[in-house]
């Protein structure tokens, strides 16, 4: 029973991303060519009606490749298709994997950038606090989209992929860092500690035994968040037309490789079109995992190292512990 009951808070996370996890497998079982090629033209299996692309979710096509005319007998749209009459659900699938790989990379660089500044910060560092704060201030003083948005145009002449891998990680880290900075000094002023460093203990060994095992359960809290804010980000930039990748146009309509922030790049003329499913299923697609990993940090909030939900310690849910003896192991 009690093992049940601290599974419960993470429940709603885990059926959201083995909902994700299910639509990723099916679209990558489809053959890539639904994703990569164009079908201009249609007839709807059975009653031979014809149609052009976007097809309509839940529809079955028979289509023809552009400049090859081959036929395609019977594909079923599951959530639709693009301008292009791409399949959205393997076009999101494919386009998942880059940007995946993307959103872990910034996530490890803002924690990398954000755990180092802050560790410095709270050990007594006043250079790396003055270095800190002078670039907090400094990014702080523009809107992160705007910032995002300089950065990547400036770096995209060396990598496009680094581009957004500097330029997300450099918006989020200074957030990281003070949280960590403010627990580590929250920590080693704790009676334990003092005791500890009066005892002869060394700063390495201080740092082992008491600090990480209060900072750890916060950074696991707080890379949720970071998961889900890099998505959000990632959302905000496709549709702003800065993406990996690149477009190519079809019919006067720009079609973005897959990648899921492209996907949003033409949301605009999807929107003033009418056309709700080419925009729908890649925001409906981000909005869901940002979803997934803000349940999981709040999930992970709310159960402590023991797994008992609801008694979650004031180490992992506050910016620091309260005064008082270490708890007892």
């Amino acid at each position: 029973m009690r093992r049940v009951r601290a599974f419960l808070p993470f429940l709603p996370s885990l059926v959201v991303f083995a909902g994700l996890a299910t639509l990723l497998w099916v679209g990558l079982s489809q053959p890539v060519h639904w994703a990569e090629r164009r079908y201009i033209l249609g007839y709807l299996s059975g009653s031979g009606q014809e149609v052009a692309p976007p097809y309509a979710a839940f529809t079955r096509v028979d289509v023809f490749e552009q400049n090859t005319n081959v036929r395609y007998d019977g594909h079923l749209y599951v959530i639709g298709s693009d301008a292009g009459g791409r399949d959205l659900l393997v076009l999101i699938a494919h386009g998942a994997i880059p940007s995946l790989e993307l959103l872990l990379l910034v996530v490890v660089l803002r924690l990398l950038i954000g755990i180092a500044a802050g560790v410095a910060i709270g050990l007594g560092s006043r250079r790396v606090r003055t270095v800190t704060t002078v670039i907090s201030r400094w990014i702080a003083g523009f809107p992160y989209l705007v910032l995002a948005i300089v950065l990547i145009t400036a770096l995209s002449a060396w990598s496009r992929f680094g581009a957004f891998a500097i330029a997300m990680a450099m918006v989020g880290w200074r957030d990281i860092a003070q949280l960590t900075g403010e627990r580590v000094e929250a920590i080693l002023a704790q009676p334990y500690a003092e005791a500890a460093r009066a005892l002869g203990g060394s700063r390495i060994g201080i740092f082992r035994r008491h600090v990480i095992p209060h900072l750890r359960p916060v950074l696991l809290v707080e890379t949720s968040f970071q998961f889900s804010a890099v998505l959000v980000l990632l959302g905000e930039l496709g549709y702003l037309k800065f993406f990996l990748g690149v477009p190519f146009v079809f019919n006067q309509i720009l079609l973005p490789q897959p990648e899921l922030g492209a996907l949003l790049s033409i949301a605009r003329d999807y929107i003033i079109s009418q056309q709700w499913a080419p925009v729908l299923a890649p925001a409906g697609a981000i909005a869901l995992l940002a979803l997934a990993f803000e349940l999981l940090g709040l999930a992970l909030r709310s159960t402590d190292r023991s797994g008992r939900p609801g008694s979650a310690s004031l180490r992992a849910a506050l910016p620091a512990p309260r005064p008082g003896r270490e708890p007892a192991r």
